[in-house]
């Protein structure tokens, strides 16, 4: 994927591609985001593995998320695509991307990039 930015966080550095595809015959856009990072399991969430939420916004709503296992004391290369249907900046310029510790979307910011702009397609 094209138009990748780059910002380190606290525990590892992390990348983002995305691509915005054009209406095609059906009338149909979609967006299409690859989140990738390292991140080090330090804290139990349960059965011996830590978690973050990857997830893509767009204008103030949550479009997708991937909750993603870390084992405990191990680090993990990670790559999380995630996606929606449509086209981005209805109301706001780009998109957001945020990683979290947790399952839910309220867990501490571990990576943030708003706004994205995914390349078009």
């Amino acid at each position: 994927m094209a138009n990748e930015a780059s910002t380190p966080s606290s525990n590892a550095d992390w990348n983002v591609a995305g691509v915005q595809t054009a209406t095609g015959v059906d009338g149909r856009a979609r967006v299409e985001v690859l989140v990738r990072g390292r991140y080090t399991g330090n804290v139990d969430r349960g059965h011996g593995v830590d978690q973050l939420r990857v997830a893509v916004w767009d204008d103030g709503q949550e479009m997708d998320f991937k909750v993603v296992d870390i084992a405990l004391g191990t680090t993990a290369a990670l790559s999380v695509r995630l996606g929606f249907d449509g086209r981005y900046a209805e109301v706001a310029d780009g998109i957001g991307i945020v990683v979290t510790t947790g399952s839910d979307a309220g867990g501490e910011h571990v990576f943030h990039l708003d706004p994205f702009f995914p390349a078009k397609g």
